[in-house]
């Protein structure tokens, strides 16, 4: 990768040419997240916080109707109420674009290397992608 490049500029003596191994990169993404996720839910449940994974609609001033994946509606109430709306990545909407194209959400979870890649995007998750695949030499 690019660390590489410039250890071998700074004095250092790289012998053996390094190999990168996809498949364990993304096994530790994904454990990552999964930690990450896990916490999140832990310090919710520590702080008697619910954890309702739906889509919410109000349907007055304090309470909302959550629909769940198999579309089970729950009406909930509170004096106060927290939107995590959760952003996710979204394809262009130009012809070939599920065909060619993958999102950020999927770029580690590809069985091989995507290899040279085009990063179309500004946000923070588009920069960090790019850079990490940079730093990789794809």
């Amino acid at each position: 990768g690019e660390s590489m490049g410039d250890a071998k500029s700074m004095g250092w003596n790289v012998e053996a040419q390094p190999k990168h191994d996809w498949e364990t990169l993304v096994g530790s993404v994904q454990d990552h997240i999964g930690s990450l996720n896990w916490g999140y839910r832990v310090a919710l449940r520590d702080a008697k916080v619910e954890y309702i994974n739906a889509r919410g609609k109000f349907t007055g001033p304090h309470t909302i109707d959550c629909t769940n994946r198999k579309g089970e509606v729950k009406s909930i109430s509170g004096r106060r109420i927290l939107i995590a709306v959760g952003g996710r990545p979204s394809y262009l909407g130009v012809p070939g674009d599920k065909e060619c194209c993958i999102t950020s959400d999927d770029v580690f979870s590809l069985p091989s290397s995507p290899g040279k890649t085009l990063v179309i995007g500004g946000s923070y998750i588009a920069l960090e992608t790019a850079g990490l695949l940079t730093a990789l030499g794809l």
